[in-house]
């Protein structure tokens, strides 16, 4: 059965408010890359790391939110994790991919997301830093679907001793909850799932082929560069041709579909990835429970850019995830 779909119903004042970001992000230039270099332009750079640059330890301590960072062994070099610790011992804990492109941001870009989730709902945040694409250094896709799974094996088998609790969630942004999603298929795969109640994605990528929505999105495309997003994402890959960017390894929306977790599905109507969501919630749906909300007049990124659909998105899915923990 298809996935459960819902609208978020937005007030005329908040309409306004979304057309008023949204006039400020046409604009912008678009976020269009070349090749995998970390040259995407100063205004993209700023765009992910002001709302980060925000979260001062003081503000952190006002929320009783906790910092730790560590670096657990991998098979090649140890990944870096960020955890946000919640004011009392932790109902559940999340594994957060942050966004990004696959070649910006840290493990701190959704510190003011992730510190507001601990403190309001009792879950430990831990993220993952996770390699960042670069030709220079040789960086490539594997190696960041590599450094997330890590991090999810590393829960799976510390969450008990470390936090107090197996009861644990995935979630990820953009090109997070496409690392995000592959994650839960290789826990799958590898029987290390079971832990997990549920995954929530944040307009995320499932297929580096190009869904249609990517392929068919223009020049009015806000934040993302629309009429390049398809040969964007080949890069990505460049020793496979159309057919294997639709391998299961790489793009998890051909992946088999059993034995995975409720998840919980965001997406914006001028996002060219809406298409993903749609196509990933049905195919979870054959799986478990899976729920899509779409938002209206918001675009790709548009949690980051505040405002009050922002706000009512964020809202939605800290009551999902209440709803989720069990107990």
């Amino acid at each position: 059965m298809p996935a459960t779909l819902r609208r978020l119903d937005l007030t005329p004042s908040e309409r306004r408010a979304a057309s008023r970001i949204n006039a400020t992000l046409s604009v912008m230039p678009r976020l269009k890359t070349d090749g995998w270099r970390l040259e995407l332009g100063q205004w993209a750079s700023g765009a992910f790391d002001i709302p980060a640059r925000t979260v001062t330890a003081a503000w952190l301590r006002h929320r009783k939110v906790r910092v730790e960072t560590i670096r657990i062994p991998s098979a090649d070099g140890g990944v870096p994790l960020r955890i946000l610790h919640p004011p009392k011992p932790p109902r559940g804990v999340v594994l957060d991919m942050h966004g990004g492109g696959w070649v910006l941001g840290s493990a701190g870009l959704n510190d003011h997301l992730n510190a507001d989730l601990a403190a309001e709902t009792g879950l430990a945040v831990v993220s993952v830093d996770y390699r960042l694409l670069s030709e220079s250094r040789g960086i490539l896709l594997q190696h960041a679907i590599s450094d997330c799974a890590a991090a999810g094996r590393w829960l799976v088998d510390h969450a008990a001793a470390r936090f107090g609790t197996m009861d644990l969630f995935l979630s990820g942004q953009s090109a997070g909850g496409h690392l995000a999603a592959l994650t839960a298929v290789t826990l799958r795969n590898e029987n290390r799932l079971a832990a997990f109640r549920g995954c929530v994605f944040l307009y995320g990528v499932f297929d580096l082929s190009g869904t249609p929505s990517v392929r068919e999105a223009g020049r009015d495309t806000l934040l993302l560069n629309g009429p390049t997003m398809a040969g964007d994402m080949a890069r990505l890959l460049p020793d496979r041709d159309e057919a294997g960017r639709r391998l299961p390894d790489v793009s998890p929306l051909y992946a088999e579909m059993r034995d995975l977790p409720p998840a919980l599905f965001i997406s914006g109507d001028l996002d060219p990835l809406r298409d993903d969501s749609t196509l990933m919630a049905d195919a979870w749906s054959i799986a478990a429970p899976a729920e899509l909300i779409q938002v209206p007049l918001a675009p790709h990124g548009f949690v980051h850019f505040g405002g009050p659909v922002a706000a009512q998105t964020l809202s939605e899915i800290r009551t999902w995830l209440d709803r989720t923990v069990p107990g």
